[in-house]
Parts: C-alpha cells; sequence; structure tokens
C-alpha cells in the first residue's frame, strides 16, 4: 500500500506524510527530494487512512503559542511571516551559491531550451517576491498595532543546483498548502483579501516550480490545505533553534529616533502595504510621517 495519491493525469503526487518523511533531516530532503520530480499539491492522507481503516480520528495537533494568540488575525499573519521568511532565507542562499550555468545544467532541464533560458530569471523574480511578501507582511501587523514574530534562523545544505530545485518545489507547494489552511481563521476582510493576494502568487510559484521538475504545472482541480502544525512539523528540519513568541511589548520610538506607529483608537483609512488603501476593521494605526520625535520626552 501507498500513500501517493494519483493526478487525473496518472502520474502520483506526494501526500503530507511523504513531505514529512522527506524532511526527516536535511541530508534526506536535499538528497532524496528528487522523489517528488513530478509533484503537483500535498495532500493530507494520514486522515483519509485512518478513515479507510476504521479506526477513532486522532486528536488535531495543538498549535503553538506564538501562532495561537487572541488576535487571530495576528497569529495567522505571523505565521504567514514564518513562512515567507524561510522562503525569502532559501531562495537568497540558493542564488548566491548556484550560477546560471549550475542551474541550466541540471537533468530535469536537459534538452529544454526554453525552461533553461528561463530558469535563472524565474529564480530571481520569485526570489523578489518572496522578499516583498516579507517586507509588506510585516508591515501589515506593525500598521495592526501588534508585534511581529521574531524569525528564526534557518539552515539550508545545498549539495547541487538540482536539490535547490527540488527543495524549492516542495516548499512552494507547501506554501500554498498553508495559506489555504490558515485563511479560514483570518476574521478581517481585508487581511483575508491580502493573504489571498499572496496564496495566488504563490500557487503560480509552484506551477513553475512544478514545470521545472518535469512534472505538470497543474496536476489537480482542487488544492488541498494543510494545518498549521502539519506544516510547522515539515519545515521544521530548516529552524535552527525554537520559535519564539512575540513581544508583547508596547512599540516605542527606536534609540536612533525614528517615530514608530502608534495607536490612535479612531478608525481611519489606512495602507496595508499589499494591494491597495484599505481599512482594517474598525481601529487602526497611523504613521506619525511628519512628526519629528525629540529625545529623553523633550
Amino acid at each position: 500500500m501507498t500513500d501517493k495519491k494519483q493526478n487525473t493525469n496518472g502520474t502520483t503526487r506526494p501526500t503530507m506524510n511523504d513531505l514529512q518523511r522527506t524532511m526527516h533531516s536535511r541530508r534526506e530532503i536535499l538528497a532524496g527530494a528528487g522523489a517528488v520530480a513530478g509533484a503537483g499539491i500535498l495532500g493530507t492522507a494520514a486522515a483519509q487512512n485512518d478513515d479507510e481503516d476504521g479506526g477513532e480520528e486522532p486528536a488535531p495537533a495543538e498549535i503553538p503559542a506564538p501562532f495561537d494568540q487572541p488576535n487571530t488575525d495576528v497569529d495567522v499573519l505571523n505565521y504567514a511571516l514564518t513562512l515567507e521568511a524561510l522562503e525569502d532565507t532559501f531562495y537568497e542562499r540558493g542564488l548566491g551559491q548556484f550560477s546560471e550555468d549550475d542551474l541550466t545544467s541540471v537533468s530535469s532541464l536537459e534538452g529544454r531550451s526554453e525552461a533553461q533560458e528561463n530558469v535563472l530569471g524565474y529564480f530571481e523574480q520569485i526570489s523578489e517576491h518572496e522578499a516583498t511578501h516579507t517586507e509588506q507582511i510585516t508591515r501589515v501587523i506593525e500598521t495592526l498595532g501588534a508585534e511581529p514574530i521574531d524569525v528564526p534562523e534557518f539552515e539550508f545544505n545545498f549539495e547541487s543546483a538540482a536539490q535547490f530545485i527540488e527543495t524549492a518545489q516542495i516548499l512552494e507547494n507547501t506554501g500554498v498548502s498553508a495559506y489555504a489552511g490558515a485563511a479560514p481563521r483570518i476574521e478581517s476582510p481585508d487581511v483575508l483579501s491580502a493573504a489571498l493576494s499572496i496564496h495566488s502568487v504563490e500557487a503560480r510559484h509552484a506551477a513553475v516550480l512544478n514545470e521545472l521538475n518535469a512534472g505538470s504545472p497543474f496536476p489537480d482541480a482542487f488544492d488541498p490545505a494543510a494545518t498549521i502544525p502539519d506544516v510547522l512539523e515539515a519545515i521544521q528540519p530548516f529552524i535552527a533553534g525554537e520559535i519564539s513568541e512575540p513581544s508583547t511589548e508596547t512599540p516605542t520610538e527606536t534609540e536612533t529616533g525614528a517615530p514608530t506607529e502608534t495607536e490612535t483608537g479612531t478608525s481611519t483609512d489606512t495602507e496595508t502595504g499589499i494591494g491597495t488603501d484599505t481599512e482594517i476593521g474598525t481601529e487602526t494605526v497611523t504613521e506619525n510621517v511628519t512628526g519629528t520625535p525629540t529625545e529623553n520626552g523633550e
């Protein structure tokens, strides 16, 4: 019996169980990621297998404290920030390590001149997108008057350009499932709209990376969702240390005297940093962009 799911085109795609097994160690994910070369969308076969066997459904895994705070929108945004920072770091380091010749020489691109011509540009653009996502999610959290989570350190031990491309495919497909799983927790329509605008871009990344790894860009009609605990367990091998809870201290002026966002307690239009100007909930934070802070309360 296998955990693999079959796509409509007859190929197989990995499940979340496959992903977790593949990510059991950094060496396994980088040396064995070729097992998902035909990957489409990550599934959640474990629960389905329990149902088929007639067993009792396991209790849902607990969501770690940093992503289960009273303010649901902020904890989801901090969860998204962690994933985007992971991807941002991943592409920055990979592009710093591998040249265009390294990328174009991987076996999955052999004899595919158009893919070889575009592969570096694709990765550079995806890298820019992930950096922008990280910056803008941080800005939205701050605009809501909250504190962005302290992003953990990440570790990647790339051994070849092929492993870099294959791992990118896993991460992007995981990101698509992660956003789909977290979106229902969001309460604000504006924050939800911003999250979905990122989710669709992550899906485009996944489609391109599926194709670069000789798979179907769109293997299925539906994308399954992944829970927060499942995703965090899957990416744990890349995290060096623990994810800490965001600070609860009230934001103050920095040592350099730069102004920070302050709570006004009134409803105002504010820019979320993703898309257009929009109103976030009923209470927003405004930026003191004109005031000049003084030192020592003067």
